[in-house]
């Protein structure tokens, strides 16, 4: 997408912005971090010396793994051209499986959710999917992930509001673990919190970004500029705008613990004028999302990607193609982590059937990506050879020996004849993902929670609730 020059380009604007426009820090031990390593500090206004953000570069990890929920088991390698898909956070609506209409999210949601993430084959990690209105708010975040660790076993994406609540989710993680240390050297949880563009660095997501340093857990600063809005209407400002700000981001980061996990992330996207909505579909996003993964690999550090997602409000054509496009084009572009996917409504709406048309679609991306092989065995000039011309392949073993693995089957997309789909009811592929659905939430489902892990995220959550009676949400207060 962009030349090595062009990588240089922006990267040399994001140090402009950083040294001659500075950001504002409205954390006490993210500037001292800052005024001790050699920034200007004005007040909470810093800027930021070239220096600082190459040294910062220089120790951040070039590859960080994540660990399934349970056993500790190393299953995502971020590194390199490595692509992982999953799904995001915090939607305050859900489509019900049952009805089709949409409605306030609740915490069945993300059980259903975490379930059908189990069962879905191209979908790596799992999230907290939505925002649960039918539980404390105070304590929602560790209801979500005790829910979620409830019923997938897969590597855990999560955000929290304040300083207290990611500790506390750290500590659950930590209890599956096995300990803190364990927690550090196979981490099963990945950590999302976000500068406010342009160049404004909350409380709240400083303290997450310096927690998650201190202990080890993976985690991006990932800007959520807009072009046109928080950003510039052109892409290559805004790319470099929402760039500076992470650098920002690991700057402070490795400041607090040199070497600890950073994934590299810019979650750029535009406005739309006409709406005054963030788009999620459409060419931009994708477009700006693979120059972000190119300069994850400018940095030799691990990329945040977004695909999967839409602006449309329903399971339909447009969903389909703007799903499939920006899964696609994270894929050519080797983003490490892609989030986002089953999103609909612009990131308000979450769907269990747009989640298993993600794991589908992807299933055939993934074979896309893989490429052709071509070797003696797969030229097959002896099979030629022996079927000669006018004759057949389909009963040779040559055919039985590569078919499943060369040739894409779908269990859910309709490839047969007009003749068999009317037979067969005229079902269209959102009737197959709604009973799909509704057949996975329906099954007996164990926990993957023992009773003693279960009983320690109990105590938590209950020493939790006692904390924020107290009114403790920030580090100072504890």
């Amino acid at each position: 997408m962009l030349t090595q020059e062009q990588l240089h380009e922006i990267h040399g604007a994001s140090l402009e912005i950083l040294e001659r426009t500075g950001v504002v820090v409205y954390d006490d031990e993210a500037l001292r971090l800052l005024r001790d390593g050699g920034a200007y500090a004005d007040g909470n206004r810093v800027r930021i010396p070239a220096g600082m953000v190459e040294t910062a570069l220089s120790t951040a990890p070039p590859k960080i793994t994540l660990c399934s929920a349970c056993g500790n088991k190393r299953v995502m390698q971020l590194y390199h051209g490595n692509v992982y898909y999953g799904i995001g956070t915090d939607l305050p609506a859900f489509t019900d499986p049952y009805t089709g209409g949409i409605r306030t999210t609740v915490l069945k949601d993300l059980e259903n959710t975490a379930k059908v993430v189990q069962q879905a084959g191209n979908i790596d990690f799992v999230a907290p999917f939505g925002l649960a209105s039918d539980v404390e708010q105070g304590l929602a975040d560790l209801f979500h992930f005790r829910t979620v660790r409830a019923y997938c076993d897969k590597p855990n994406w999560v955000t929290a509001t304040n300083y207290g609540n990611i500790k506390a989710l750290i500590d659950m993680a930590a209890a599956s673990a096995g300990g803190y240390e364990q927690l550090r050297s196979n981490p099963s949880i990945g950590v999302y919190t976000e500068p406010i563009s342009p160049l404004v660095n909350s409380r709240e997501a400083l303290q997450k970004l310096l927690l998650c340093s201190e202990y080890g857990i993976p985690v991006t600063y990932a800007s959520g500029i807009m072009a046109g809005a928080t950003g510039p209407a052109t892409l290559a400002g805004t790319i470099a705008l929402g760039n500076a700000e992470g650098l920002a981001g690991l700057v402070m980061h490795q400041l607090k613990r040199r070497g600890s996990p950073f994934i590299y992330g810019n979650v750029c996207s535009a406005m739309d004028m006409s709406t005054m909505v963030n788009l999620y579909g459409g060419p931009e996003l994708p477009l700006m999302h693979m120059a972000v993964a190119q300069m994850g690999r400018f940095y030799n550090l691990p990329s945040y990607g977004t695909g999967g997602c839409t602006d449309s409000n329903s399971l339909d054509a447009q969903a389909g193609m703007e799903a499939g496009f920006s899964n696609f084009a994270a894929g050519l572009a080797g983003a490490n982590l892609v989030h986002d996917n089953g999103y609909l409504g612009s990131g308000l709406v979450g769907s269990l059937e747009m989640i298993l048309f993600c794991d589908e679609s992807l299933n055939a991306i993934k074979r896309f990506l893989r490429g052709i092989e071509v070797s003696e065995e797969t030229l097959g000039l002896d099979v030629i050879d022996e079927v000669g011309p006018g004759g057949g392949f389909l009963s040779e073993e040559h055919t039985l020996r590569h078919f499943r693995n060369e040739i894409w089957h779908s269990k859910l997309f309709d490839r047969g004849q007009y003749q068999a789909w009317e037979k067969n009811g005229r079902q269209t592929i959102a009737d197959r993902l709604s009973l799909e659905a509704r057949r996975i939430i329906e099954c007996e489902t164990p926990s993957f929670l023992s009773a003693e892990i279960s009983g320690q995220y109990d105590a938590i959550i209950e020493r939790r609730k006692k904390e924020i009676a107290q009114g403790k949400l920030h580090r100072e207060d504890f």
